[in-house]
């Protein structure tokens, strides 16, 4: 009882300290997010934390250089530990000469077989060792490994120049080692998939380079570095659960009651001009202060290429905060998939107030709804314009995955938007699959911020004579090459389902065709058939030219020709010599006949 009666006024104090402080920015960042202000304080926050994760960076790195020396100041320690024992070891091994009643060793002399050695001594295997009165000095420790046929020399040898590598590589031209040869980049490529694919590792948070200060965004977290680091990480975690997370909580109720309000009230009104007055004027606002919760501090670019009423955007997809970061600088009729809980109830509101398009992804007969209903849209230039995502899940802003053809297949101008967010404050990324609406809002709200880049790319239209899938292909790279994105041709829907079979069969299509261009198995074409009919007959061809052209099946090769380096000029000569034999040969057959 007492303990609950203390805590009971532990928080009465905290609400009490905490409140008219916080009540008073609550209300100041709404009323700038009604016209579209800022005070620069959010940037001026984001520089401080930049500064701080700068000192913390440079905190780790020195922790790990003093661990690493102090490791290598271990390790030579234990290795003059190790020589000391076996230079002592080797001082007892020495003979010992008795001499008018005296003890005193005498080094065995070295065998000398016309070359010098540097007083040491040879053992029986050929190896030279120093004189064990040299030990303890850099010169002696060469002494005792100087001879020619010492172990540290063939150890040396073994350790190639990649430039003579390439130059003295062997050319083996017997089927099995073309086998093994041609079979190299695919084993290559099979274990870099095994280690990291591609495809995967996109719907997955990206690891960051360095800490910021977030527990869940750290592997070695858990690992003590220096009590600045520590302390430093312990204000920061209660600033940001202390102080921003109520914050921003009352920033979120503010803007999404206000949401719910206004797009009711709007829907009263008739359709006309007022009523798409009103609905522009609200969802700037409600999406300003929603932004303003996760202390988002946004840079759009290229503002002259801002959509207009009756076309089509689309932007590559992180996280359902894509609307919300959009929707502070435009107002746009939203495409996407119909859920449930917190968004489900967004979704609802919205669409009292302006007309928006949510579908079940699993109806076949809400696909073609869609795409009917997106027609009529584009052609109606009174509405607003269209924001949709077309690779249609989403993923961790690293990359770009295939775009839906769907909204390519309407025929309007595209507007292409590339977004980028910057993962060191926070990252942005909604893996659907392991956390809820709900829970991923509260990873936002407890993060630094939410900082994101915006690019209006030029419109764009479909060519003359393109389909479809190459359009939203063009359209794709364009958004990748700005937003310094890797450009992908995979399908978002892997992250769910299963790999289709058809992207199996297409994939094996590519590996035959570098096979059929690059290893040993290519097939001829006719061409080279007729040419080498019509080939002179006397022509000069060894069995290295003969694999070097790839121009014929692994059952072409011999099974057991292999040319070495050394005997490589031998052998060609021989092969050179052969075709004259055989015209000499005929000829004198010729002259018989």
């Amino acid at each position: 009882m007492i303990v609950a009666a203390g805590t009971e006024h532990l928080l009465l104090f905290l609400s009490a300290f905490l409140f008219p402080p916080i009540f008073f920015i609550v209300v100041v960042v709404v009323i700038l997010a009604s016209f579209g202000k800022s005070l620069g304080i959010r940037e001026r926050y984001v520089n401080i934390l930049i500064r701080l994760f700068e000192w913390g960076a440079r905190q780790i790195d020195t922790a790990a250089e003093l661990k690493r020396k102090e490791s290598e100041h271990e390790i030579s320690e234990d290795e003059l530990e190790l020589e000391d024992e076996c230079d002592g070891k080797r001082e007892l091994d020495q003979p010992v000469i008795r001499v008018n009643n005296n003890e005193r060793e005498e080094p065995v002399l070295p065998l000398r077989n016309g070359n010098e050695s540097d007083g040491g001594f040879a053992s029986d295997s050929g190896v030279t060792f120093g004189s064990p009165n040299s030990h303890g000095s850099s010169n002696s420790l060469r002494r005792r490994h100087g001879s020619g046929t010492s172990i540290i020399r063939r150890e040396a040898s073994m350790h190639f120049n990649d430039v003579d590598m390439e130059e003295s590589e062997t050319v083996v031209s017997s089927r099995g080692w073309a086998v093994i040869k041609d079979s190299m980049d695919f084993v290559k490529a099979g274990m870099e998939a095994i280690i990291e694919d591609e495809v995967t590792s996109r719907f997955e948070a990206e690891q960051l380079a360095s800490w910021n200060m977030l527990t869940r965004n750290s592997i070695s977290f858990y690992q003590f570095v220096n009590w600045k680091l520590s302390a430093l990480w312990v204000f920061g975690f209660l600033f940001r659960y202390v102080f921003l997370l109520p914050m921003r909580l009352c920033l979120f109720v503010i803007g999404l009651v206000f949401l719910i309000f206004s797009t009711a009230m709007i829907g009263l009104v008739p359709e006309g001009e007022t009523k798409r007055t009103l609905n522009k004027r609200c969802m700037l606002i409600c999406h300003r202060i929603l932004s303003r919760s996760l202390s988002a501090v946004v840079y759009f670019h290229d503002e002259k290429n801002k959509a207009a009423e009756g076309g089509i955007c689309v932007a590559n997809h992180t996280s359902p905060l894509d609307v919300t970061i959009l929707s502070t600088d435009n107002v746009y009729a939203l495409i996407g998939q119909r859920h449930s809980g917190l968004l489900g109830l967004m979704q609802r509101a919205i669409s009292r107030a302006s007309a928006h398009i949510f579908f079940e992804r699993s109806e076949v007969r809400d696909r073609a709804f869609v795409t009917r209903t997106m027609s009529e849209h584009v052609g109606d230039p009174l509405k607003l314009p269209i924001l949709i995502f077309p690779e249609g899940t989403c993923i961790n802003n690293t990359s770009v995955m295939m775009f839906k053809k769907g909204s390519f297949e309407v025929g309007t101008t595209i507007y292409p938007i590339a977004m980028k967010y910057d993962s060191r404050f926070g990252d942005a990324f909604w893996n659907s699959s392991e956390q809820g609406w709900f829970e991923y809002l509260m990873r936002m709200m407890t993060s630094w911020a939410i900082i994101c880049n915006v690019w209006y790319l030029p419109p764009m239209e479909r060519l003359e004579g393109e389909d479809a899938i190459d359009f939203a292909n063009r359209v794709k790279k364009t958004i990748a090459k700005r937003g310094g994105l890797v450009d992908l041709d995979w399908d978002g829907g892997l992250k769910r389902a299963k790999v289709p079979k058809k992207l199996v069969v297409q994939q094996q299509d590519r590996y035959f065709s570098r096979m059929a261009r690059y290893t040993s198995y290519s097939e001829k074409t006719k061409e080279d058939e007729t040419d080498d009919a019509t080939e002179d007959q006397d022509s000069c061809e060894d069995v290295i030219s003969f694999v070097a052209k790839s121009g014929y099946k692994l059952e072409d090769l011999p099974e057991d020709a292999v040319v070495d380096d050394d005997r490589e000029e031998d052998r060609s000569e021989i092969e050179n010599v052969r075709p004259v034999r055989e015209r000499i040969s005929a000829s004198a057959n010729t002259k018989a006949g």
